[in-house]
């Protein structure tokens, strides 16, 4: 049987952790009387909140801070309020700050029991980062879902360039070369050699616009013959020389990645082709044993990256910069005037291995 003595040493150690408890403890801990006066607040209170403790205790209502409970309809919030209950064991509510701004909160509260005075205990857990970073995995899928749709469009409509308006050109195409076959007087050969070349730039131009949409060696060989092919239409077009060096072993991608990594090449390219004034532009494509690495520099007159992205300038280097975020990635863009540019592109390959429809080696 234990003494009066030890019974008190033990009581006093129960105190004192208790009150070390309620000091350090990282959720906000608040005593309130039974007119919803603040009695005691601890020291998470006062960072949560932006008020010191002297503010809070015996000077703050709880209404002062409480925003109202998060309940299905706004205008029960204080109808069905928390204070009015003996225990709710889980709720949420918004705090409002001394700066003015609110916080959500989780919370529980309770009456302290054999306590005549009726005083309501509350912890709140700050809510802010865990419902920030739920936002961002939320708008991470959906600027997956977005990408992906515009992708399949984007394969959809190619198809139906090519298959469609492609072939019916083709066709209009055979038409006039069989009249022109026919020896026809030297007025209607004039027109028809003027549709014939009418038509065949308007083949060229269905192409061009099919392959910008999505060029079938993306699908069909993967993305190595996709850059080459883009590289050619780069220097045909803008009259640049670019030179891709590929190190490592040459493989096929999820579709994936290899768009992604397609998007985000193409966009450099244009972006170098259009504003860059360069010569010369070098592709470096390397395959790491846990990523693909992929630098893209000109000759360019280069641009101060930090204030045309603060201008709003850079829309196409967010959408580089999003796409690769989507796989884990980052992309590096590096420029100075009159020192040209450069794009560093970093994917990390995925643990499991590349074990999808593309698994196959690269052409």
């Amino acid at each position: 049987m234990s003494t009066w003595k030890e019974d008190l040493g033990t009581s006093n150690e129960a105190f004192s952790l208790m009150q070390s408890i309620f000091a350090n403890v990282s959720d906000a801990i608040l005593v309130i009387d039974h007119e919803g006066r603040i009695v005691k607040a601890n020291a998470a209170l006062a960072q949560m909140s932006g008020w010191t403790e002297e503010e809070l205790v015996r000077e703050k209502h709880i209404c002062e801070l409480c925003l109202g409970m998060a309940t299905c309809t706004e205008e029960t919030s204080c109808t069905d309020c928390f204070f009015k209950r003996v225990q709710m064991p889980s709720f949420e509510m918004r705090l409002r700050t001394k700066d003015g701004h609110e916080h959500p909160v989780a919370a529980s509260s309770a009456r302290l029991p054999d306590d005549s005075s009726g005083k309501l205990v509350m912890i709140l857990r700050d809510m802010s980062a865990q419902q920030r970073v739920e936002k961002e995995r939320y708008q991470h899928k959906l600027t997956h879902f977005a990408i992906q749709a515009q992708e399949e469009e984007r394969k959809r409509i190619a198809r139906e360039l090519h298959d469609g308006v492609g072939q019916a050109l083709y066709s209009i195409l055979v038409g006039l070369n069989v009249v022109r076959q026919g020896n026809p007087g030297e007025q209607v050969m004039q027109h028809v050699t003027e549709l014939v070349n009418m038509t065949s730039k308007a083949m060229e131009e269905v192409k061009r616009m099919a392959l910008e949409l999505r060029p079938s060696a993306l699908d069909d060989l993967g993305l190595l013959p996709a850059l080459r092919s883009l590289m050619k239409r780069v220097e045909k077009t803008f009259h640049i020389q670019v030179e891709l060096h590929v190190q490592g072993e040459k493989r096929r991608y999820s579709a994936a990645m290899e768009t992604a990594l397609y998007r985000i090449v193409q966009e450099a390219m244009t972006n170098t082709a259009k504003y860059a004034q360069a010569s010369q532009l070098a592709i470096m494509f390397e395959n790491r044993e846990k990523e693909v690495v992929v630098t893209i520099v000109d000759d360019g007159i280069g641009f101060e990256v930090e204030k045309t992205l603060s201008v709003g300038k850079g829309l196409g280097v967010f959408g580089m910069k999003e796409r690769a975020q989507l796989l884990g990635g980052t992309v590096d863009i590096r420029s100075a005037p009159q020192e040209g540019t450069t794009v560093i592109v970093r994917v990390p390959l995925p643990k499991e291995g590349i074990l999808d429809d593309h698994s196959r080696a690269d052409r």
